[in-house]
C-alpha cells in the first residue's frame, strides 16, 4: 500500500467535505477491514495542534487508553504503526493516519494553536508510549 491512497483519500474527503459511502466504500476496498476501525478513531477525537509563529501542525488522535502524536502522512506513536511499518514494512500508515487524513477534511475537527515554546510541554505531558 503506498502513500498514493493517503492522498486519494484525501483528494476524496476534501471534495465532499463528509464521510459518505463513496468513501467508505474506497476506504473498504484498500483496506479491508479498516473502516469501522478508522470511524471509530474519528468519533473518539482527532485535534490538529498549530504552534507559532513557526506553524508547526501535530495532531493527536485519541485511542481507547493513550493518546497517539500524527505527524501527517509520515508518523503515528502507536505500536501498529511501529510493528506493521517500521518493523515488519507490510503497511504504509496505521488506521490513526486514515483517520488524520480524513479529519482534515471535514468540517468538526478540532482544532488548537499554541506557542512554539509550549512544544516540548506538550509533548511531555502526552502519555506516549514508545
Amino acid at each position: 500500500m503506498s502513500k498514493d491512497l493517503l492522498f486519494d483519500i484525501s483528494l476524496m474527503a476534501e471534495k465532499k467535505g463528509v464521510i459518505d459511502e463513496e468513501l467508505l466504500n474506497f476506504i473498504d476496498t484498500n483496506f479491508p477491514d479498516k473502516v469501522d476501525k478508522v470511524l471509530k478513531v474519528i468519533k473518539r477525537g482527532i485535534t490538529k495542534y498549530t504552534f507559532n509563529p513557526s506553524r508547526r501542525v501535530v495532531w493527536i488522535a485519541l485511542g481507547e487508553n493513550d493518546e497517539y502524536l500524527l505527524y501527517p502522512k509520515l508518523y503515528c506513536s502507536c505500536q501498529d504503526f511501529y510493528k506493521s511499518v517500521v518493523i515488519q514494512r507490510r503497511r504504509s500508515f496505521c488506521k490513526h493516519l486514515l483517520a488524520q487524513v480524513i479529519c482534515e477534511f471535514l468540517p468538526d475537527f478540532k482544532e488548537s494553536e499554541l506557542k512554539d515554546d509550549e512544544f516540548n510541554e506538550f509533548i511531555d505531558d502526552l502519555d506516549l508510549k514508545f
